[in-house]
């Protein structure tokens, strides 16, 4: 008699936890519809009549067309122009003898093919001269290339002159960016921006006179070598500066207005108007730009966005449990 109970009792704990399950499962389609219909639900927002809107100080603008171009942040230090002065005299001098004792080497061979009126040895001190001195160019040019990059300018004999002065003078900088990360999209000559740090003050320098140099052992990404005019003499021996490059392709988007952003929820908003519809739309905080953020997609030129009033509008729709930017 107790066995039976039991087996009954068994049996009855056994359906009733099948009848659980069957409903977990008839639940689940149920589930994933109602997600489905909240993602696809109205849009967040709130109607005002033109009334309503003006009472609130809600005022809109056409939403405007933005380029964004993407770059590479790091730090950049001005660099003692003595110490490329000296590599430029070095390699002057340097191909000057090479160009002297190679003149004389062609003078030497000549007469001793001629009448050998220049002897053997002197013909053979001639062709040592100018196997010295061309070693010598090589020397001095592969110290410029290790101590500031193969693409320095300065290897090229035309610049040379008018770079020293100008290097002299401080009319020209030259500066040291070192970037963390890879310059992916980006080639040189590279268009190198320079601001002090901490300042968005002007003034900031800007030059696409650059090269990829040796790399900075305290940072883990590129060098990027540049010359920067100044004014002024207005950039230091010395002087720590913020430094980007651009990098990878322009993008196209839109640009919404500082000032049309709200946030809530942890996210950033903006209201689009359209008639007496104010809808709330979600905005990229990513790619800040001088009086916005650029958007590159989600947004259409000339839309209408508020830029004054969207956290009344904010406190309208959720009921004043809003924090507004």
């Amino acid at each position: 008699m107790t066995t039976s109970r039991s087996l009954a009792r068994y049996l009855l704990v056994l359906y009733g936890v099948s009848l659980a399950l069957s409903g977990c499962g008839r639940d689940e389609p149920a589930r994933e519809a109602e997600a489905a219909a909240e993602h696809d639900g109205p849009a967040l927002g709130v109607a005002l009549d033109e009334g309503d809107a003006r009472k609130l100080g809600v005022e809109v603008a056409p939403i405007a067309a933005g380029a964004y171009q993407p770059f590479a942040a790091g730090t950049a230090r001005v660099v003692d122009a003595q110490a490329a002065i000296a590599l430029l005299a070095e390699l002057e001098k340097a191909e000057t003898e090479a160009r002297t004792s190679q003149s004389a080497l062609k003078r030497s061979r000549d007469l001793f093919r001629s009448d050998t009126a220049v002897s053997a040895e002197a013909l053979e001190a001639a062709e040592r001269q100018a196997a010295t001195d061309d070693a010598q160019v090589k020397v001095a040019r592969a110290r410029a290339s290790l101590e500031f990059g193969r693409g320095a300018p300065w290897l090229d004999a035309g610049r040379r002159e008018s770079l020293v002065g100008s290097l002299a003078s401080g009319a020209t900088a030259l500066v040291s960016a070192s970037f963390p990360a890879s310059l992916a999209g980006a080639e040189p000559p590279f268009a190198l921006e320079l601001e002090r740090i901490g300042s968005s003050a002007q003034p900031r320098w800007s030059t696409n006179d650059s090269w990829l140099g040796p790399a900075d052992p305290s940072v883990p990404g590129p060098t990027v070598l540049a010359l920067v005019p100044t004014a002024s003499n207005d950039l230091s021996s010395g002087e720590r500066l913020a430094a980007r490059v651009a990098s990878g392709a322009r993008l196209d988007g839109t640009v919404v207005p500082a000032s049309a952003i709200v946030l809530s929820g942890g996210e950033a908003w903006c209201y689009m108007q359209s008639d007496d519809d104010f809808t709330r739309r979600r905005v990229d905080l990513g790619r800040p730009l001088a009086g916005g953020y650029f958007q590159q997609e989600g947004f259409a030129a000339g839309e209408s966005v508020v830029v004054a009033g969207a956290g009344l509008l904010l406190a309208r729709e959720t009921g004043g449990g809003a924090e507004e930017d």
